[in-house]
């Protein structure tokens, strides 16, 4: 194959990938475990974005409606990875776990003011070892 075929065929590879659609979003849900909500959050499993929703029987007809809660300060924009969500253990907890499989980080996400929030990721480590002092050897 000629240089000029090659670099024909790396430029029409190129124009392919770069107009490939993204992977496809891949939603997990989960509802905390307060006995008194009926809300459901849901997260979108690589990029970590977080949002929620829940039932009212107020609005929507007579059978109520939907009512759902956008992403907002840090339920949004984190940096791709293998992300879940995982329920407190408290009775009158509406908040949930947001984890990074991946690094160990983790945030909790609630909605305040119609909006879901999350804390910073973060994660508590081992501390260091410290490093022995150099022998003094006598002198």
């Amino acid at each position: 194959m000629s240089g000029r075929s090659i670099s024909a065929l790396m430029v029409s590879a190129s124009l392919v990938l770069a107009t490939a659609t993204p992977a496809a979003a891949e939603y997990i849900f989960a509802t905390p475990t307060a006995k008194n909500q009926n809300r459901v959050y849901w997260l979108d499993r690589y990029t970590g974005t977080v949002g929620a929703c829940q039932y009212s029987k107020t609005g929507g007809g007579p059978n109520g409606a939907m009512v759902c809660f956008p992403p907002d300060d840090g339920a949004k924009g984190l940096p791709n990875g293998d992300y879940d969500l995982l329920p407190s253990n408290w009775d009158v907890e509406w908040g949930m776990f947001r984890v990074n499989k991946s690094t160990g980080e983790m945030s909790l996400c609630l909605v305040v003011n119609d909006k879901v929030v999350c804390t910073p990721q973060s994660i508590a480590r081992a501390p260091a070892a410290a490093t022995p002092a150099p022998a003094n050897n006598g002198q």
